[in-house]
């Protein structure tokens, strides 16, 4: 079975990444896409995150009328800095069987070779880097490992940019899933009015 890896901080989750984990699952011929919310990414500036519990109903809100798209909880069960190269030897070990694809953007491949272990992450899995039109060209930091890429959609938007226009009581009805924005109404994610008789959502300092 041919299982794609998409990790990411999700907070929230949003349209360009459903959009860039169901072409790749297309191109690449994959079975399944695992989405793996991170506990702590090593690679971003630290910022208050929303907690892991939340972004895991946030995850599980975007994909669940995917069949083909799964939620995979490893690194917010382990904790601490989450590295790539740790999620990849759990998920072969459990699963030996699978053939692992690696999903990951353009930008974060530019310094693939800052990344733990990047020659183990290669024999891993595939890695496969999304382009989008005007970013598609050499990547001098992916330490020489072999990489195919898999051009998708350009989309304009971002987690970052979902947060502010929710900070600044803005529409993003056409950024995210109907089920995540209401999870993010209803925890008053964001800068978000909450619920009524609701508490503000939990937070971690953390990076992501």
């Amino acid at each position: 079975m041919r299982v794609g890896v998409f990790g990411g901080t999700f907070d929230p989750p949003h349209i360009g990444h459903a959009i860039v984990a169901r072409e790749v699952l297309e191109k690449a011929r994959l079975s399944r896409v695992l989405w793996v919310p991170v506990s702590i990414a090593p690679h971003k500036a630290a910022r208050t995150i929303t907690a892991g519990a939340i972004r895991r109903r946030l995850v599980a809100a975007a994909i669940r009328k995917e069949p083909r798209f799964e939620l995979c909880d490893l690194e917010l069960e382990r904790g601490g800095v989450s590295y790539t190269v740790d999620t990849l030897r759990k998920l072969k070990e459990d699963h030996p069987d699978w053939s692992l694809s690696l999903i990951v953007g353009a930008d974060l491949f530019s310094r693939f070779d800052r990344w733990k272990e990047p020659e183990e992450i290669a024999d891993l899995a595939e890695v496969i880097v999304a382009t989008r039109p005007g970013n598609d060209g050499p990547h001098p930091g992916h330490g020489g490992v072999s990489f195919r890429k898999i051009p998708v959609t350009a989309v304009a938007t971002s987690s970052s940019r979902v947060r502010g226009r929710v900070g600044r009581n803005l529409s993003v009805r056409d950024m995210v899933a109907p089920a995540v924005l209401t999870i993010i109404e209803s925890e008053g994610l964001y800068g978000a009015p909450a619920a009524a008789g609701e508490a503000g959502p939990a937070v971690e300092d953390s990076s992501g």
